[in-house]
């Protein structure tokens, strides 16, 4: 399916106007979420709806899709699912967001538009892993060169003071 979600949107007005936006987002947008993948092609489906719950302007919806991460601790793919449930409360200021229940998640907005691919990137790198793995050990660490076995001195070493037992000795001072 195209990539059909409008790059800017004012979520107050959306809210006020109790609209849905519904589509697929590819991934080649998501430029920060770039950086952990280990394949950019793909897309993510979104389900988002706007509305007021009292004085308080709403997104809920839901972010489904598959994307591939690089492991950690190989550096190859890595499929991951992503389904991540939305439900934010947008609020101008900190006391509105201390207001909130439990239930919302804050977002400071202002008069401006704001982008929808990075309010959708922000909810899915929210949602994964800060060191995604596989399940199994992937990583089987085996040392590419074999280090030789550290060599003992059977004689003393040089001593730094044998000098001033020397002085000692002669009685110059």
């Amino acid at each position: 399916m195209l990539d059909q979600l409008p790059e800017l949107i004012d979520p107050v007005v959306f809210a006020e106007r109790q609209s849905n936006i519904k589509g697929y987002l590819g991934l080649q947008r998501l430029e920060r979420l770039g950086t952990l993948l280990f394949d950019k092609t793909g897309e993510l489906k979104v389900d988002l709806q706007f509305y007021k719950e009292g004085k308080v302007p709403v997104i809920e919806g839901r972010i489904e899709g598959h994307i591939t991460l690089a492991c950690q601790s190989c550096m190859e793919a890595l499929d991951w699912s992503v389904d991540k449930s939305v439900k934010i409360g947008m609020v101008q200021t900190i006391e509105q967001a201390d207001r909130l229940t439990d239930e919302f998640e804050p977002l400071m907005v202002s008069d401006e538009k704001m982008s929808l691919p990075g309010l959708i990137e922000d909810e899915v790198l929210i949602s994964l892993p800060d060191f995604p793995r596989h399940a199994h050990k992937c990583l089987h660490y085996e040392p590419a060169v074999k280090l030789a076995e550290p060599k003992i001195n059977e004689h003393e070493p040089d001593n730094p003071f044998a000098v001033l037992a020397t002085l000692k000795n002669t009685g110059d001072q």
